[in-house]
């Protein structure tokens, strides 16, 4: 027969009842942080967030308990216990009440069980069970940080990306290859003294201190100040980087090469300004995008001069290094209040949705329509369905992202197009494999700097499988029997 023994018990409150734990079972508490959702998780799953180098899931211990709804224990969690446990977990309660030592049955007290009290007596609530029944694979799969990046179809790798922007109400564009980020303009821009309107000034990204620069002004456009919808493009130019201030983000446009040709030479200027490399021609006579050339901008005298000046002062000196340092660039997406991220490597292009989408007949809700794009005909998911997502869906910012894999294509509409995410290789963690099922929509993902959220990183390939298994399985559904 066991014998009693004096354990220390944390006791904290969930689901309406008192709940007692091991206290070293407990590897801390933290005040409930920005927690990111994640779609198709199990049952109690709120979501993940970022813990000192690893990715943390956590779960709501009243739902586990089976008295909470999610949607609850999300907005009352106020405490997330983090369990001592490879890989830990985090558990979200209502508040913590106590710690102290009190004498239980040493063969009742271990880490995996919890004393429940809910006004109906005490009883023992077995918390391995819960979490095994409803995780039945909780575990990181450790992958290598060079990742092969799956290939896109031969027709799609042989054509032209780029990343298309808005000046003073045109197109332009910059190759996607030269293109290491997108982002909102940083707090952190600090403006110089005695500088030119080309120069808005210098912020830091991840200790290398990089120029902002306005290409309204290298383009001789209209100047304006700073809006809130403005956006930064960082450049690769050698071994520099460099920020270039625009309006808005557009889209992601892919062309063949015999549409685009020379610019003519009314766009470009003599004045020494930065110049038009060539121009694509959009299908169906929708117009000319100009394209720039980055190593043109660095041709510019203000701006050689500007880098010039920064590397005297050591500013840019941890460049080089940087760009020795393997990296990976995402496009992140919006969905309601989230952000996830997709390898650009696997990114056909991003389109705006169209205002009308030609509907298959017995197709589920969450298959908007088809469209046609140079061409070929596209089934277009609405992953706000998908991943359901509660409240309306965006306006005029929602856009189309074309993925192919493996020969399977398809557009998944998303509510905006929110930045490009740059991230070594080394900063990427593995996301938790929470079921057993082998089917992991989400492989990996990246802590942004200086921002609280974890962006969980879609595996594309199971994306689109799971779509294609899932649209095969709802149509034949709605089918009427042979």
């Amino acid at each position: 027969m066991a014998s009693n023994e004096t354990h220390q018990r944390l006791t904290v409150r969930a689901g309406g009842a008192r709940v007692a734990m091991a206290a070293d079972g407990v590897a801390e508490v933290i005040r409930t942080p920005r927690i990111t959702r994640m779609p198709h998780g199990p049952p109690g799953l709120l979501g993940v967030t970022h813990l000192r180098g690893l990715v943390l899931p956590v779960v709501s211990l009243g739902a586990l308990l089976g008295d909470e709804v999610l949607e609850e224990a999300r907005a009352e969690a106020s405490r997330v216990v983090v369990l001592r446990r490879d890989p830990p977990i985090g558990l979200a309660v209502e508040a913590i009440e106590a710690l102290k030592s009190s004498e239980t049955d040493g063969a009742e007290a271990g880490h995996g069980r919890l004393l429940l009290d809910d006004g109906d007596g005490a009883r023992w609530f077995d918390l391995d069970a819960a979490l095994q029944d409803r995780f039945s694979a909780f575990r990181a799969v450790r992958r290598a940080p060079e990742r092969e990046v799956v290939a896109r179809s031969t027709a799609a790798a042989a054509e032209l990306a780029f990343l298309n922007f808005v000046l003073a109400g045109q197109d332009y564009a910059l190759a996607l290859d030269a293109v290491a980020e997108v982002m909102a303009v940083p707090n952190g821009v600090v403006a110089l003294p005695r500088t030119e309107a080309v120069l808005i000034g210098v912020f830091e990204l991840r200790d290398e201190v990089l120029p902002v620069v306005s290409l309204r002004a290298l383009l001789g456009l209209a100047e304006r100040d700073v809006q809130a919808h403005d956006r930064i493009v960082v450049v690769r130019i050698g071994d520099r980087r460099l920020a270039l201030l625009v309006d808005r983000i557009s889209v992601i446009l892919r062309a063949s090469r015999d549409a685009v040709g020379p610019a003519p030479s009314l766009f470009n200027r003599a004045s020494g300004e930065a110049r038009i490399d060539s121009v694509l021609r959009l299908p169906d006579g929708r117009g000319l995008v100009s394209i720039l050339a980055p190593e043109r901008v660095l041709s510019d005298e203000r701006v050689a001069q500007l880098l010039a000046e920064t590397n005297d002062q050591k500013d840019t000196a941890m460049a080089s290094a940087t760009s020795a340092t393997a990296r990976e660039r995402f496009l992140v997406i919006r969905l309601g209040d989230e952000t996830y991220g997709l390898p650009i490597a696997a990114v056909d292009e991003v389109v705006r949705l169209p205002e009308t989408l030609t509907r298959l007949p017995k197709a589920p809700a969450y298959v908007q329509g088809v469209m046609s794009l140079r061409g070929r005909v596209i089934p277009v998911i609405d992953q706000r369905k998908r991943f359901a997502v509660r409240g309306e869906a965006a306006g005029e910012t929602r856009r189309v992202v074309v993925v192919t894999v493996d020969g399977l294509q398809a557009g998944f509409a998303v509510d905006a197009v929110s930045r490009i995410l740059e991230v070594e290789a080394g900063d990427l963690m593995p996301a938790p494999e929470l079921s057993g099922d082998g089917d992991r929509l989400f492989d990996r993902a990246a802590k942004v700097e200086r921002e609280e959220d974890v962006i969980l990183l879609i595996d594309t390939r199971a994306l689109l499988e799971r779509a294609e298994t899932d649209l095969l399985r709802d149509l034949t559904a709605r089918s009427p029997a042979s």
